[in-house]
């Protein structure tokens, strides 16, 4: 099927839609804020730092032409969206609208906000219907037919779980589970990269597929724990103006079971809502909880395939701050994953999805293996 005209103008009037959600000052803009203080899990100042800093509303006549050229066409294309992310309704949505005129997106149980109130927005704009009879609803259910694209966010048991459940001939595009990853290379003030560091895991909590998780550190271990009480500083600070939001009992069993490790094998540090812990002579890396809990660990170049063998297929984005040897080294290991400079992870272009990883590709079902894994 050929991509229509109006591809680029359905886009386009997301993005719109996107402003007027961002804007404190325009009703859809307070109802944004208003009902997400009941959903999203942030705090208030939260919310602020996603709708004004990370939604995607200003784009680049370049990002748009690469998300349109990024797509597929379909007859028709539907988004189930996750709630780890409020903001990443706009990011499918867009990508939805790029694929077919006729969309149809189910919410979040937990969180359907934004895409509620982008798709209100939309079906009220008559630019919107007139870019190529775009046509756009809201769903309880996915129900895809032959030749229809599906594009599913959330677990990876949701993405596998929704692929099996699809006709053959439909194609899948998941985006299941992923995690940033921060490099600190041995040119890089250590102040610095912890304010950097600080202003991408505090957006969403860290629970995005870009927030970074862990921290590899190029130096000895008195470098690494001096970055590391940086950090905690640098975190404090931030927790002073955007708190964390509240944790369920889950999340703070985790927070515990982690702390624990590290006080076993490492180093560990508390601020205001977050948990840095430090391993100067790392075996593995283990996962920490997403909470504002980063996970700080020396390492060279030739430490990096066996540091990131258990969770390279994971890794989307790889935030750098200088080119050196480390950060080459972890780039070559993870090929797919977008590169950023530290303090930007949390701001991509608006040019595609943000996962980049071969499995996250458009697979038609009877092909279909493991799909992608980007929240």
């Amino acid at each position: 099927m050929s991509r229509d005209e109006g591809a680029r103008d359905r886009v386009l009037r997301v993005v719109a839609a996107g402003r007027r959600v961002a804007d404190p000052a325009d009703p859809l803009g307070q109802t944004a804020r208003r009902r997400l203080l009941e959903t999203s899990g942030l705090s208030a100042e939260g919310i602020e730092l996603a709708l004004c800093e990370h939604l995607e509303t200003r784009p680049t006549d370049a990002d748009i032409d690469a998300l349109v050229a990024s797509c597929g066409a379909a007859p028709r294309c539907h988004v189930v969206l996750s709630a780890n992310v409020p903001t990443g309704a706009l990011r499918a949505i867009a990508l939805g609208v790029a694929t077919s005129r006729e969309v149809f997106v189910r919410p979040s149980r937990r969180d359907p906000v934004l895409a509620e109130l982008l798709v209100e927005a939309l079906r009220g704009d008559d630019a919107f219907v007139r870019a190529g009879g775009g046509s756009i609803a809201l769903v309880e259910h996915a129900a895809p037919a032959p030749s229809d694209e599906l594009h599913v966010y959330g677990s990876d048991a949701a993405v596998r779980a929704l692929e099996e459940a699809s006709p053959e001939g439909v194609v899948i595009r998941g985006h299941g589970s992923g995690l940033g990853l921060a490099v600190v290379g041995a040119s890089v003030e250590l102040e610095h990269a912890a304010r950097a560091v600080a202003r991408d895991v505090v957006p969403f909590d860290q629970r995005g597929c870009l927030s970074p998780r862990m921290v590899l550190v190029e130096g000895d271990g008195e470098r690494v724990e001096a970055l590391g009480r940086a950090l905690v500083r640098a975190l404090d600070e931030a927790g002073a103006r955007v708190p964390r939001g509240p944790i369920d009992a889950a999340t703070e069993a985790e927070i515990a079971l982690y702390r624990a490790a590290m006080e076993a094998v490492g180093e560990l540090h508390a601020g205001r809502g977050c948990v840095v812990g430090i391993d100067p002579a790392p075996r593995s890396l283990p996962l920490p909880p997403a909470a504002r809990v980063v996970h700080m660990a020396a390492a060279s170049s030739g430490d990096v395939n066996r540091l990131l063998a258990r969770w390279a297929s994971l890794v989307t984005t790889v935030g750098v701050g200088d080119d050196g040897e480390l950060a080459r080294s972890v780039l070559a290991c993870v090929p797919w994953a977008r590169r950023a400079q530290l303090g930007c992870m949390q701001r991509p272009p608006l040019d595609g999805p943000v996962d980049r990883r071969p499995q996250s590709g458009p697979r038609p079902r009877a092909a279909a293996g493991v799909l992608g894994r980007s929240s």
